[in-house]
């Protein structure tokens, strides 16, 4: 008889590697004992067996076995199979609905010798045993999480073991450089390509890509936080995870792992908020660019959508400025046609920065006029009321789950609203105290503008050093506000 094999292996290390070829070795000495012709092995490396997505042989035996490529398949035990229940089923229904056996060879079972009931409760068996051993792995992970576990692989440090790293020097370099250029206004995907350009691999050894870099911009290790327990998995069969709350994770101080510093860091989250923020359902009048003088600085006085710029070739090249909205779809949707030019903007600008230095004080009242105007409609003791209202409705549901009063699916639920609640506080109380320290610091505003009126070329950096944004009205009269 013809006789296929089917053999997996749950992860890719090289003990599980071997164990593959321990199978392979397996099935061959079966076919020769059986006296039977060993047609094919199908081999799913490094896939686990809770279902069928990505085990591609598996699927693939299911396929050639329709087309009469063999009698019928071997397989060592159950578990090698399926650990999932109904891909068990699907499986051994789909050979035996064309007449092609399933051989289990450790627990002596045949497909078409065996009744369905007595196959299903080895297949919830085995099951069993994966949910099993998934909540032994959560345990340990979870045990291991609270002791300051280290990731496996992590740019820039080296692993000694499971709870300790050692910064990589050239890699901790590089780090700085991504950082560095991120405040500096280059993007994520801009950075990858220097990066590449620059022959620079990964810890993989492979290409950078956007995705890696922030995933580096936004992890806490650089400046020596060990972050632990921020997920779970859900479902142990679909493989999914769940988010599990701040107040939860496990952040361990390992201050010799320090790259980055906290100013950096903050500065960084503070950016990349900003551009996920403007780049909201993929809206073209809210995108990041550095690329020009006042790039994503100008704002439409009417729709409130950015200004873009273009460049003009005539005798000397020129840039101008218009409502991307109005650009892009006509009056229908913006009516603000106004164009600005570049250079005649920034004379505009700087001879309102040399009135800001003449006379400091008509300047500061102005700024304190904007600032007030912005933190007119914000009740502070309200707000911090509030918050102190729901901190104590998280401890009392917290009290009441502690006691059973209610079940866990009510406290995730109270718990969610009451998030909502304080991440909405808390953004507009950021937004009050970013206003006020403003507002305390306009000495220094002072100086960042005779620092740049000294130079003679300007960056789009410059620009946002001190400007928070300028509006240009439909009637071309133009309001900057400052930082």
């Amino acid at each position: 008889m013809r006789m296929a094999a089917y053999c997996r292996v749950s992860t890719e290390k090289e003990e599980q590697l071997t164990s593959l070829e321990n199978q392979r070795e397996f099935f061959e000495q079966y076919a020769q004992k059986e006296g039977d012709v060993l047609v094919k092995i199908y081999a799913d490396e490094g896939i686990s067996g809770k279902s069928l997505n990505k085990r591609d042989a598996f699927m693939q035996l299911l396929r050639d076995a329709e087309t009469g490529a063999f009698d019928y398949a071997a397989v060592k035990d159950i578990s090698r199979f399926a650990r999932n229940t109904a891909d068990f089923l699907h499986g051994i229904r789909t050979l035996k609905s064309i007449g092609v056996d399933v051989r289990f060879l450790s627990n002596n079972m045949k497909v078409l010798g065996e009744s369905e009931f007595i196959l299903t409760v080895f297949a919830a068996l085995a099951q069993e045993e994966s949910a099993n051993l998934s909540k032994r792995v959560i345990f340990g992970k979870r045990q291991n999480a609270k002791k300051g576990r280290v990731p496996n692989i992590v740019y820039g440090y080296n692993k000694i073991d499971t709870y300790t790293l050692e910064i990589n020097e050239q890699e901790g370099y590089i780090v700085k450089l991504m950082f560095k250029w991120y405040i500096e206004g280059e993007g994520t995907r801009r950075i990858a390509i220097k990066l590449n350009e620059m022959g620079i691999p990964t810890k993989r050894q492979a290409k950078w890509i956007p995705r890696t870099i922030r995933r580096i911009l936004q992890n806490p290790i650089y400046t020596g936080k060990i972050v632990n327990n921020k997920s779970v998995t859900k479902d142990f069969l679909l493989g999914t995870r769940e988010s599990i709350p701040e107040e939860e994770w496990y952040i361990h101080d390992r201050h010799e792992l320090r790259i980055i510093s906290d100013e950096d860091f903050e500065l960084v989250q503070k950016r990349m908020s900003e551009r996920q923020e403007q780049y909201k359902n993929d809206n073209p009048g809210n995108r990041y660019s550095n690329r020009h003088l006042f790039s994503n600085l100008i704002k439409c006085g009417e729709c409130g959508k950015s200004f873009t710029a273009k460049v003009y070739q005539w005798k000397n090249s020129y840039v101008r400025y218009r409502c991307c909205i109005h650009n892009n779809n006509g009056n229908a949707h913006c009516t603000n046609s106004v164009s600005i030019d570049e250079q005649e903007l920034l004379d505009e600008v700087k001879a309102y920065l040399l009135t800001a230095i003449e006379d400091k004080k008509a300047f500061t009242d102005k700024l304190m006029k904007q600032y007030k105007s912005q933190t007119s409609d914000v009740d502070i003791h309200h707000l911090t009321a509030t918050r102190q209202t729901l901190e104590k409705r998280r401890s009392k549901f917290k009290e009441m789950f502690a006691a059973d009063v209610i079940t866990i699916e009510e406290l995730k639920k109270e718990m969610s609203d009451i998030d909502e609640g304080m991440k909405s506080i808390d953004a507009e109380l950021k937004e009050y105290n970013e206003i006020q320290e403003k507002a305390a610091h306009i000495d220094d505003i002072h100086k960042d503008i005779e620092k740049i009126l000294m130079q003679n070329e300007y960056t789009n950096d410059d620009m946002r050093r001190i400007i928070e944004k300028i509006i240009v009205y439909p009637d071309k009269s133009v309001e900057v506000f400052m930082k």
